[in-house]
């Protein structure tokens, strides 16, 4: 099974979102200019890590984080490189020696991790591929094969908060999240001998003779340079094809490559294949507008989930395979189950032209367009040409208007509409509008504005699925938080900041996406509330936040007219 896609459409925290929800297990690679870094998932759970730099190695990160003196790991490294055949990872050494308890171990190696994810966090652009059942487990890692599940949401968390820390401040640097561990190639050169030894035994690379046939594939930036092309990425998927037509493909792959990319479009493309052919032309025609591709059936569901809470419009691309290598009522299976669950997904079938059972299947099952997919077993003669000929079938249809859904401003939107305009005290309209926005989100808190001060009141959804309790939370919106805007009057909808996750995820737990509403709403023109909401433990789903903002002003031309009655009542 593999998981792939660009990180610039599917952020690395959805990534590891989505692979810590479903358990997969697993080596996710991550590329970038910078080179490649390596997250190792055990179901669902971080076990390792590789960074990009070479030289960020646990000894050096314990040494840095003072959990471990310079002469203890000179001489465990100085015993590792004269044990031979008996060599043991160091961490193993340094443990069974009584010289780093197990504890600070475990904060070494999370320390890595956290430091290859922050790194990618830093990455403009970049791809994700997840290897399925393919662990590469690091040396140091090895002392605990069975034993380290380290929370990966803790992991994650706490990686965001050392990047919008270093963000803010301007020192986004490895030296500056956990001290020197990666020195410029000039302090490194001016250190002391002892140092310059431990840097290369640490690395691992105090055999020379021996480095060239036992260079680790994760260090790229060693190895040469191999140009990323059509050509390169499909090497030998196309044996025994004429090598003309074959330029022919890579060629017009370029040229969709080169196009200017598509802007205004919500649309998000998932993909289901196996074929690595169709993988790459899939996403060279979709261009911005491909989120990932999968072999994973059980896979779509979170990620169609993530693609909708991040506003997208997700579109599933079903790639049928050629005929001998698929079992069409299984498709037929996965159709019918996906639209029962995404009633108003677009689903796309791409078949071979001789799959007429499949084809009547796919329409019986809710398809939403069914779209030609070359055939090497029945048409190899011509293969070439109708590869590129159902690369321009699915362009006409994603050029059509896709990814720009008509709101619907009616149903429960005009019963929500219709609930505030009922109420007779502001309490009751602010408990409205937490009700429709716990409607879309799995789970939200009425903030009320007392002086400069937010208190919680009523809470839907934090202890129990719908339940209606109290929580307790008071705060001081600090400046250029959320808070603070959503106070101004701003409707703030998107990854929660360093203030709401100390605030709010300590009163009522961390969701599981980052995703969260504040929706101000006002009164005589001042904010006198504020409902918060998030997924909790859902991946969500299309906020529809113009709605609510529509809801939120309704809410406080109640509550002006609820205050004003109650004036000309006193009077």
């Amino acid at each position: 099974m593999s998981f792939e896609g660009d990180l610039e459409h599917l952020p690395l925290v959805d990534v590891i979102q989505l692979l810590h929800q479903t358990g997969k297990t697993g080596t996710l690679t991550l590329k970038g200019v910078k080179g490649d870094s390596q997250l190792v998932f055990r179901d669902g759970f971080i076990v390792s890590a590789n960074h990009v730099n070479n030289s960020i190695r646990i000894g050096q990160v314990m040494l840095d984080m003072g959990l471990l003196s310079r002469e203890a790991l000179e001489t465990a490294l100085r015993e590792q490189r004269d044990a031979g055949e008996n060599r043991k990872p160091i961490i193993q050494m340094l443990i069974e020696g009584n010289v780093v308890p197990t504890q600070a171990a475990y904060q070494g190696l999370e320390a890595l991790i956290e430091m290859t994810i922050v790194d990618v966090l830093t990455w403009s652009r970049g791809t994700f591929c997840l290897e399925v059942d393919k662990i590469v487990v690091s040396d140091e890692y090895r002392y605990f094969p069975e034993q380290i599940n380290m929370n990966t949401q803790s992991i994650l968390m706490d990686a965001l908060r050392i990047y919008d820390e270093r963000k803010r401040d301007g020192t986004l640097t490895p030296e500056s999240i956990f001290g020197n561990i990666a020195a410029p190639e000039a302090q490194r050169s001016s250190a002391e001998p002892s140092a310059a030894e431990l840097s290369a035994a640490d690395l691992g690379l105090e055999e020379l003779e021996g480095l060239e046939r036992h260079i680790p594939t994760f260090f790229s930036a060693l190895q040469e340079e191999v140009p990323d092309t059509p050509a390169t990425r499909l090497q030998g998927e196309l044996a025994g094809i004429p090598a003309s037509d074959q330029q022919q493909l890579f060629r017009y792959l370029e040229q969709l490559s080169a196009r200017a990319p598509e802007s205004g479009s919500s649309l998000g493309v998932i993909l289901l294949t196996s074929a690595k052919l169709m993988r790459e032309c899939c996403a060279t025609v979709c261009g911005p507008r491909f989120i990932c591709a999968t072999d994973d059936a059980e896979q779509l569901d979170p990620v169609i989930d993530q693609a909708l809470s991040r506003e997208k419009t997700p579109l599933l691309l079903l790639d049928a395979g050629e005929p001998s290598g698929r079992n069409g009522r299984d498709l037929a299976g996965l159709l019918k189950k996906t639209r029962e669950r995404f009633a108003d997904l677009a689903i796309v079938l791409l078949a071979a032209p001789g799959d007429y059972a499949l084809c009547a299947a796919a329409q019986e099952n809710g398809v939403s367009a069914l779209l030609p997919r070359p055939c090497r077993e029945q048409r190899p003669d011509t293969f070439i040409t109708d590869t590129i000929d159902s690369c321009r079938a699915l362009a006409a249809y994603l050029d059509r208007d896709h990814g720009k859904p008509e709101q619907d401003l009616s149903g429960k939107f005009r019963n929500r509409f219709l609930a505030l305009a009922e109420q007779h005290d502001p309490p009751e309209v602010t408990f409205a509008l937490l009700q429709a926005a716990c409607s879309v989100f799995r789970r939200g808190v009425t903030l009320v504005v007392v002086r400069s001060e937010l208190i919680a009141e009523r809470a839907i959804g934090v202890d129990a699925a719908g339940a209606v309790t109290s929580v307790k939370l008071r705060l001081s919106p600090s400046e250029g938080s959320l808070y603070q805007r959503a106070l101004s009057g701003e409707i703030c909808y998107g990854d929660a900041d360093q203030a709401l996750r100390d605030t709010m995820y300590g009163a009522i737990g961390s969701p599981l996406t980052g995703k969260a509403l504040l929706l101000p709403v006002k009164s005589f023109g001042r904010v006198i509330a504020i409902i918060y909401a998030d997924f909790g433990p859902g991946t969500g789903t299309d906020p529809q936040v113009p709605l609510l903002e529509l809801l939120s002003q309704h809410a406080g031309l109640v509550i002006d007219n609820i205050l004003y009655r109650k004036r000309c009542a006193q009077k």
